[in-house]
């Protein structure tokens, strides 16, 4: 990643990926100023509605570097750098509950009619297959415009949002897989997709884009978005960004991280911004690949997770995979009338403990039922076979 080369501007003039930049401005003029001196065209993002900051993206030399960090109204300047998905890929073998929905009591829920209804997931990743037989109930429809949205070219795909990889569907598979006669059942099974595609084919998602996305979910007023994605890099744009959609009555939830050693939670799961999920395996035990530290919040299912792929169906890991089980979590709380703030609280509140540290479980395990005030059958659970 950030080793290749871009032709940007005018010219033969060629600039590498690392050349590129966010910077923070607190002024009108501070982002005009920053814009004026970019190598290339410069993208403005604004987030003043919600924030005190306009964002621009462009290219700088380090001496620019410089001089742009020395003003009194540019609050950060970072790289644009690149984030990755948090997951990988397992051979798949047929269920129709998947093992984490029912570990997190999302059954009992769903029997007492907690499912999400009338409730708008935006799933920042790497797009969602609009033809999946799971999906296509709860996806947004694809003929509205505004309904769904890409900042990077789709490959080969009949929609610019669609997925080329097969990691947005699977994300879109845990939270809100229609509840049928096949297949597999999401955690908020009557809730509303939006595929918001920000990552291509080779899995490398841009910051700027992301910020982008998140203010996007923002101004249409969506109840609640997933980031499986993160980086080991801060980002003060990610920041600002999860600021904003907080102010705007969205609540972002973001994985942890897959780097399986204490103080490791990635960014933006990191900032307090962001709801921060570490996962847990099928016996209740921390997955060894995830990422542990103080900003953990909560923990949900991430090892051999099955779901929905492009191609049918598949399993994964990764704290990926567990971050959609808090996002369906919370799906089904704000559709019951719960602000963001509430859901996130009731959430923690009533997540099981593992008897793990904080710092490995955050709160404990997320548990729907609980969170609605039912009984559930905490303890072992089954992994049925996933659907070919």
């Amino acid at each position: 990643m950030g080793t290749g080369t871009l032709g940007l501007g005018v010219g033969a003039a060629v600039y590498r990926w690392l050349d590129q930049y966010i910077v923070g401005t607190r002024s009108a003029d501070g982002a005009a100023a920053v814009a004026s001196v970019s190598d290339s065209g410069a993208d403005r993002i604004d987030l003043t509605e919600h924030t005190s900051l306009k964002l621009v993206r462009g290219v700088f030399p380090p001496a620019r570097l410089e001089s742009l960090r020395s003003r009194d109204d540019v609050a950060f300047v970072q790289p644009d750098h690149t984030l990755t998905r948090v997951s990988t890929r397992a051979d798949g073998t047929e269920q129709t509950l998947p093992w984490g929905v029912d570990r997190i009591g999302a059954g009992v829920a769903h029997a007492a009619g907690a499912t999400g209804a009338g409730v708008d997931v935006g799933v920042i990743d790497h797009g969602i297959a609009v033809s999946h037989v799971d999906l296509a109930g709860n996806l947004a429809d694809p003929n509205a415009e505004s309904n769904h949205e890409s900042w990077i070219d789709c490959d080969g795909c009949d929609l610019p949002w669609g997925d080329d990889l097969g990691h947005g569907t699977h994300v879109a598979g845990t939270i809100a897989a229609g509840d049928g006669d096949g297949g597999v059942v999401g955690v908020a099974p009557d809730a509303t997709l939006h595929a918001l595609k920000v990552c291509g084919g080779a899995g490398g998602c841009r910051a700027s884009a992301i910020v982008e996305a998140i203010r996007y979910a923002a101004d249409q007023e969506w109840d609640v978005i997933n980031l499986s994605l993160g980086s080991r890099q801060t980002s003060p744009a990610l920041q600002v960004a999860g600021e904003y959609a907080l102010e705007a009555g969205v609540l972002p939830v973001a994985a942890a991280g897959n780097y399986g050693r204490p103080d490791s939670v990635g960014y933006p799961a990191a900032y307090d911004e962001f709801v921060a999920v570490a996962a847990t395996d099928i016996d209740d035990d921390l997955a060894g690949f995830s990422s542990t530290g103080p900003e953990v919040d909560i923990a949900a299912p991430g090892v051999d997770v099955c779901s929905t792929s492009v191609d049918g169906y598949a399993t994964q890991s990764g704290t990926s995979m567990a971050a959609p089980h808090v996002t369906g979590a919370a799906a089904t709380l704000l559709a019951d009338g719960d602000t963001p703030a509430d859901a996130r609280e009731r959430l923690l509140e009533t997540a099981e403990d593992l008897e793990m540290d904080d710092t490995n479980q955050g709160a404990g395990l997320v548990d729907v039922a609980a969170a609605h005030g039912y009984e559930s059958d905490d303890g072992a659970v089954e992994r049925p076979r996933c659907p070919s």
